[in-house]
């Protein structure tokens, strides 16, 4: 009888013990750069594949775009033990991968434009360590193509970027390899923070055809300074992304951040539930993009927007 007792005993803690870490969540840390659309799209695409599930937990810090912050960010969730880091956004990223280093928490990122060049990975199909995620690299020829095919006249594009942001600079070295073989020149203007940008888009607009907003987060975030710049000299901007369309952009052939963020949310759930390997993750690429104009912008500008354009474009009023 007190043998049949104990074995009943042992079975209900068994099963007590089982149903206790059945109950228990992944906790995702979630490294949020900065607040503006691409970056926000990011988050809710991987959040809306997490939140199908009653098995994860999602703390979401940002860090205002400063580095010492998105350190402390990445700092902490090492000491809480996370399961799991999200970074959106290269800064982001290589807060956490200095932070995680030598503890084997896996980092996932996303809106990283190269994360090779970046440092992240050596090798993106398989990628060694603790490090995936989804790459938002824009595709920048496509892109100038559409300039040359929207404003013929265009032969000046000016570029302000920050050069503390390593994307950034590679975008911008990228696009000058072969804005020649378009026929274009490129103006690029560098700043190192935003209170740079006013100055330097203002003397970029009086000096070029048009201008053209690569993924940086700092100029991204000031959107309409720059649209505004535009206007005032009557140039046109384009933009790598879409996010902040409706601030004024003229036209953009842009990567979905939101399925970006998606693809990313699978990955994390790839990781943590299905215990995927990091190594049999490949560093996912954007295939597909969405061209919109403004026929707005176009009227407002006196662009007569080709019809080329026209019948493959999301046209917006």
């Amino acid at each position: 009888m007190k043998k049949n007792i104990l074995i009943v005993l042992l079975t209900m803690f068994i099963l007590a013990g089982c149903q206790a870490k059945g109950n228990e969540k992944f906790k995702v840390g979630v490294i949020q750069w900065g607040d503006h659309p691409a970056l926000n799209d990011s988050f809710d695409g991987m959040n809306s594949v997490l939140k199908e599930r009653d098995d994860f937990e999602v703390v979401i810090k940002t860090a205002n775009e400063d580095v010492s912050t998105a350190q402390q960010i990445a700092s902490q969730f090492v000491n809480d033990k996370v399961d799991l880091i999200f970074a959106v956004a290269t800064p982001s990223v290589q807060a956490a991968v200095n932070a995680a280093e030598g503890t084997g928490i896996p980092i996932v990122f996303s809106a990283v434009s190269d994360a090779k060049q970046a440092g992240l990975v050596e090798n993106v199909n398989q990628p060694e360590g603790n490090v995936t995620g989804v790459s938002d690299m824009p595709p920048l020829k496509k892109q100038f193509e559409l300039i040359n095919e929207i404003t013929p006249n265009v032969k000046t594009v000016g570029i302000p970027f920050n050069t503390g942001e390593i994307n950034s600079t590679n975008q911008v070295k990228d696009i000058k390899a072969f804005a020649s073989e378009l026929g274009l020149e490129i103006v690029e203007k560098g700043i190192s923070q935003s209170n740079e940008l006013p100055m330097a888009v203002s003397q970029l607009a009086q000096n070029v055809d048009a201008m053209f907003i690569v993924n940086d987060n700092t100029v991204a975030a000031s959107t309409g300074l720059v649209v505004d710049a535009g206007l005032k000299t009557n140039i046109p901007v384009f933009m790598a992304e879409s996010g902040q369309f409706d601030q004024g952009i003229f036209a953009s052939d842009s990567v979905s951040y939101m399925s970006l963020g998606k693809q990313a949310g699978e990955m994390i759930v790839d990781i943590l539930v299905n215990k995927k390997e990091i190594k049999d993750l490949p560093v996912v690429t954007a295939t597909s993009t969405e061209l919109m104009v403004s026929q707005k912008i176009a009227t407002e500008l006196g662009i007569e927007i080709p019809g080329s354009v026209l019948e493959r474009a999301m046209v917006k009023e």
